[in-house]
C-alpha cells in the first residue's frame, strides 16, 4: 500500500505521543480514520476518579472526553503536570483518550497559559476550549471586540508556536462575545483557524441567532474546528420560556447538523448533554447521567448514518 508523506508525518507524530503518553495502539489506530472523534463533556462526571470516567466513557461509547483542566474543574491547571498524564494514561486502558481540554485560558500572557497548552501537547491533546470573553453592554461594542481581538491573536500566534488547536465556544447569552457569531467572526479575523477557531454550539447558534442560523452558519463555517452538540427548545403560551431538551428533540436536528458540517473535513464532535442538569453528578447518578449520555449518542449516529 502507497503511503502518503502526510500519513507518513501523522503516524511519527502519533508514535510519539504514544511512547510519551502510553496512548493505545487502538486509540491511536481511530484517529487514522476518516471519521469524527466523538466525544462528551466531562462536568457531569467529575465526581469520578480517572479508572470510573475510563468506564463510563467505555459504557457510552465515546472516542474519548472533553476534560474539565480548569480551576472549578476534575483537574486544576496547577496540577495539570501531574494530572493529565494520570487521566490519559487510565482512559488509554479502555482505548479513550482525551481529545479536547476545557480550559480557563483567555489570554497568552496569563501565568500559567504557556506551561498548561505545552502540558496538553505533550500529553497528545490536540485542542482545547478557551474561557468566554464577556461584553460589557453599558459600553460600545465594537472596540471591545477589537480589544478582544488583540487577545485572540496573541493567543493563536502561542497556539502556533506550541502546536495546539485552540477553540472559542459561542455561547447563548448577551453578555457572551460569540453569541450572535458575527462578533465572533469579527474577532477572528485574520487569524489562522488552525491555531484559534471556533467550537460552535448547536444549541447555543439556534437559541441565539434564531431564523438566521443559516446565515450565521455560513460567517462562522471557515472557522470552525469542532462542533458541540446539545439541543433546547423555547414552550409555553407565548413560547418565551426555554428548556433544555435530549438531542434531536429541539429545535436542533439533522438538517442544522448537516448544514454546519457540509464541506468540512471530520472535526472532533462533543456530545454536551446538560438536559439532566449542568452539574456535577452524584455517584448514584452516574447511570443515569450514562444513560442520557447513550441516547444522546444514538441520536448523533443517526445524523451521522443519514
Amino acid at each position: 500500500m502507497r503511503v502518503t508523506r502526510r500519513l507518513f508525518v501523522q503516524q511519527i507524530a502519533w508514535g510519539s505521543t504514544v511512547a510519551a503518553t502510553g496512548v493505545s495502539g487502538s486509540v491511536a489506530a481511530a484517529t487514522k480514520r476518516d471519521e469524527p472523534s466523538i466525544t462528551i463533556f466531562e462536568k457531569v462526571f467529575e465526581a469520578l476518579n480517572y479508572d470510573e470516567l475510563a468506564d463510563a466513557l467505555d459504557q457510552i461509547g465515546a472516542d474519548g472526553v472533553e476534560a474539565t483542566i480548569r480551576a472549578n474543574g476534575h483537574i486544576k491547571p496547577e496540577a495539570a503536570a501531574e494530572e493529565v498524564p494520570k487521566m490519559q494514561a487510565a482512559l488509554a486502558k479502555r482505548g479513550k483518550r482525551i481529545v479536547i481540554a476545557a480550559t480557563d485560558v483567555r489570554r497568552a500572557d496569563e501565568p500559567l497559559a504557556a506551561s498548561l497548552l505545552k502540558t496538553l501537547k505533550a500529553n497528545g491533546i490536540s485542542h482545547y476550549r478557551l474561557g468566554h470573553y464577556y461584553l460589557d453592554l453599558d459600553r460600545p461594542l465594537k472596540p471591545q471586540v477589537a480589544d478582544f481581538a488583540k487577545q485572540a491573536k496573541d493567543l493563536a500566534a502561542l497556539n502556533k508556536e506550541i502546536g495546539i488547536q485552540g477553540l472559542y465556544q459561542n455561547h447563548s447569552g448577551g453578555k457572551y462575545l460569540g453569541a450572535l457569531i458575527w462578533d465572533a467572526v469579527m474577532m477572528l479575523d485574520g487569524i489562522d483557524p488552525d491555531s484559534l477557531g471556533l467550537a460552535l454550539d448547536t444549541r447555543h447558534l439556534i437559541k441565539d441567532t434564531g431564523s438566521s442560523w443559516r446565515t450565521a452558519v455560513a460567517a462562522c463555517k471557515p472557522h470552525i474546528r469542532a462542533i458541540y452538540l446539545k439541543d433546547g427548545m423555547w414552550f409555553g403560551p407565548r413560547g418565551d420560556q426555554y428548556k433544555d431538551v435530549p438531542l434531536d428533540t429541539g429545535f436542533v436536528n439533522a438538517g442544522v447538523f448537516r448544514e454546519i458540517r457540509r464541506g468540512l473535513p471530520p472535526l472532533p464532535l462533543c456530545i454536551q448533554m446538560e438536559w439532566l442538569g449542568y452539574r456535577v453528578f452524584p455517584k448514584h447518578e452516574i447511570p443515569d447521567a450514562i444513560k442520557a449520555h447513550q441516547r444522546d449518542l444514538a441520536a448523533l449516529r443517526r445524523w451521522l448514518e443519514g
